[in-house]
């Protein structure tokens, strides 16, 4: 009975370990925690109610998925993503999501149309500005898409680099056309709808990887790198 409760408690402390750091990397992703903001162990670990030794493991994991970093003398920073780095993973995320197309799990569950098109009223109810609505709208928007990938290595692949790219898109949005912008999430939000419908997956894979290639290509216009740029390729 010892031993079988010293597991449970391993097991309980792993899943609030895990769910901080999901609430963390939340932050990150919706820019609550903007690039360069430092994150306090000690304050972290008081204001989830766990000692250090937690606290620490999950700053590690976060650094592992390259949304923060140790400083020498300043503590755990919050990472930028540079232009050329933001380049090299979308084009990674898109031939992942053209890869997909033969991994998803098929039938697709009806609720993925219904929360699709929540999410889509979402973006076009937003007030114009409203970036960090955006962020937590996006997340509801592409990682119960991801979730339909059947194979685990991909699909943790593919939310690994959609958590280190989509906090530049809230960087990227001040300078943006926001009801274009939103008019333009709408209707990719449509197109997924219609391929699922069709229980298409590998034209799902498809309209992924479109909308990964626009979102880049508006991603940089944002930082102010045209089209043509060599940082930002057609």
């Amino acid at each position: 009975m010892e031993g079988s409760r010293q597991i449970d408690d391993r097991s309980a402390a792993r899943q609030r370990a895990d769910a901080i750091y999901e609430e963390i990397r939340n932050r990150i992703c919706t820019n609550r925690y903007p690039p360069e903001t430092a994150l306090h162990e000690v304050e972290l670990a008081t204001e989830f109610s766990v000692s250090r030794t937690p606290m620490r493991r999950v700053l590690s994991m976060l650094e592992h998925d390259d949304l923060v970093t140790a400083r020498h003398g300043v503590g755990t920073i919050v990472t930028a993503v540079e232009p050329e780095r933001l380049v090299e993973v979308y084009t990674v995320r898109m031939i992942l999501a053209q890869a997909a197309g033969d991994y998803f799990r098929l039938p697709f569950p009806p609720e993925s149309i219904q929360r699709l098109l929540e999410v889509r009223e979402v973006f076009l109810g937003l007030d114009e500005g409203d970036v960090i609505g955006f962020g937590d709208a996006n997340l509801q928007y592409y990682l119960p898409v991801i979730d339909l990938i059947e194979n685990g290595c991909l699909r943790e692949m593919h939310r690994t680099l959609f958590y280190q790219t989509t906090r530049m898109w809230l960087l990227s949005l001040p300078t943006m056309p926001w009801a274009e912008t939103m008019a333009a999430v709408a209707d990719e939000l449509e197109e997924l709808v219609r391929v699922i419908k069709l229980e298409d997956p590998i034209g799902l894979g498809l309209v992924m990887r479109n909308h990964i290639f626009m979102s880049r290509r508006r991603v940089l216009a944002g930082l102010g790198i045209a089209p043509g740029d060599p940082r930002n390729p057609v």
